[in-house]
């Protein structure tokens, strides 16, 4: 019952990209490519949401749904 059954076949290129991405810790660097998706990410995409949360912040009437 413990679900190892070895009689499925593996495709090679999909156990690399699971590989790759369990251990993207020890090959990420910071460089020209990845900065600005870190920035993206990291700063800009935060600070629009929080932009956003406050400024809407009691202007939306959040209640009980009431179906007639």
């Amino acid at each position: 019952m413990g679900g190892h059954n070895e009689t499925l076949l593996k495709d090679p290129a999909i156990e690399e990209w699971i590989w790759m991405r369990n251990n993207t810790h020890r090959y990420f660097k910071i460089n020209k490519r990845t900065t600005p998706t870190l920035i993206a990410m990291g700063i800009v995409f935060p600070g629009l949401l929080f932009w956003f949360a406050s400024s809407t912040q009691d202007k939306l009437k959040l209640g009980p749904v009431h179906f007639h």
